[in-house]
């Protein structure tokens, strides 16, 4: 099947959500885990990476590079506790993947070919990944046969390029007018992939006899998904509660989104597995998608200066109207953001408007050259290798950074990128004409 990245036709081998290859090697030894796996011919890439699900792809430190070896390859993780962990086509570009528990035991993965990509898939694992593929072949069992039907004719649409409407092409084609590389060019593509997010969610993206077919697998997609959850309900596994986790890291900070994994973890995982640290990890999430409009802002959190000093955030706008900007040098589109409010920040800094910028930072040199490359006229404190976990903290451990304006009472006045948007919300709040 012809894999487009503007649908995601759900497979039931795996029920994979679409990510980007996020993951991390770490641990002092008190689990050991031995992965082993085979290669089969016909697969061109020989070089494959594992971390720990959650890593970004710029924390050089936590990644693993696994070459291949007369089409196998094998390495051994030492862990603290059992979490799950990926292994990726590729790091920076995402590609294909495969979820995996380290537990003290050896995990199995095949790699076949699939058109010019790679196929990952785990065929053995420990207790708990058992426990998971045990409920993967049943689901397969009972869905599968019309799962692969409505994939046949998905196939042969692709195949006569059938897919798509004529609006949803124009679009696309439209896009493709803006570099994707040029930061300037962010807003405009935010507005394009809004429009396509809003085509692909009534479906008219697709032409009337794709729409058929994708109303279809959603029908099924829903079957699937309760049966799963009824499921899990019934044999409760670690697995569950940390691909639940991997879901919702991932919805970034769309409260939408997330709210279906939230609830699903409030009704089943909540008390399930007590000591796990994944329960910290969500209820961090879960605090950071709730810092919404009107909601009180919190302060009780740090950064460092580019001399490496703690400093309490909250000490540097606390009583005045704040801009947080959360941003990194490696993120282009943060910094587009960025750049868009220097002119609003120039405008109203004198009426009492001040921002507090906190980068996302692995290296420092890079830092220095996007501060002065993009000319903020305000300094910037650093999360120097997540050391604070400032972004974690906002709900978005992985995302594109965030903006929050603030009130000087410490409620929350928006969330939004959009400069546009800000300004007439700061000129309010702060009664300038």
């Amino acid at each position: 099947m012809k894999k487009n990245n503007q649908i995601i036709i759900t497979s039931l081998r795996g029920f994979v959500i679409s990510l980007f290859a996020l993951v991390a090697m770490a641990g002092k030894g008190q689990i050991k885990c031995h992965v082993v796996g085979t290669v089969d011919d016909g697969v061109e890439r020989q070089t494959f990476y594992i971390s720990q699900l959650g890593t970004t792809e710029n924390d050089d430190a936590k990644w693993t590079a696994v070459n291949v070896e007369d089409g196998h390859f094998s390495l051994d993780i030492a862990a603290d506790t059992t979490e799950m962990y990926e292994m990726v086509e590729d790091r920076w570009q995402g590609g294909r993947f495969a979820l995996f528990l380290v537990e003290n035991d050896t995990v199995r993965i095949t790699v076949t070919p699939e058109g010019d990509r790679a196929c990952l898939e785990v065929t053995a694992g420990g207790p708990e990944q058992e426990k998971w593929l045990t409920m993967q072949r049943m689901s397969k069992d009972l869905f599968g046969k019309e799962a692969e039907t409505i994939e046949h004719k998905l196939d042969s649409l692709y195949d006569d390029d059938l897919v798509y409407s004529e609006a949803y092409r124009r679009l696309m084609e439209e896009r493709e007018k803006y570099d994707r590389a040029n930061p300037d060019h962010v807003h405009a593509l935010e507005t394009i992939y809004a429009r396509r997010d809003s085509m692909m969610h009534d479906k008219s993206a697709f032409s009337l006899e794709a729409r058929k077919l994708v109303l279809a697998n959603d029908s099924l997609h829903a079957l699937v998904d309760a049966w799963t959850k009824a499921y899990k309900v019934d044999h409760p596994m670690l697995y569950g509660l940390l691909y639940l986790e991997a879901r919702m890291l991932y919805t970034y900070d769309d409260i939408n989104k997330a709210q279906p994994y939230l609830d699903e973890y409030h009704q089943i995982y909540e008390h399930l597995f007590p000591e796990h640290p994944a329960h910290h990890r969500i209820a961090l999430k879960e605090r950071g998608l709730l810092l919404q409009p009107g909601q009180p802002y919190f302060d009780d959190y740090e950064a460092a200066t580019t001399d490496g000093e703690t400093v309490n955030v909250a000490s540097l706008y606390r009583g005045r109207m704040a801009i947080i900007n959360l941003w990194g040098s490696w993120c282009g589109p943060c910094r587009a953001h960025a750049k868009a409010l220097i002119p609003i920040y120039e405008k109203y800094r004198d009426a009492g408007l001040t921002v507090v910028a906190i980068a996302r930072e692995w290296n420092m040199d890079s830092f220095r050259r996007a501060m002065e490359h993009d000319q903020y006229p305000w300094p910037s404190l650093v999360d120097y290798q997540d050391r604070y976990g400032v972004w974690e903290k906002h709900g978005i451990k992985n995302g594109s950074g965030k903006i929050l304006l603030i009130d000087s009472d410490g409620t929350i006045l928006s969330t939004t990128n959009d400069a546009q948007e800000l300004e007439p919300i700061i000129k309010k709040a702060l009664n300038v004409e």
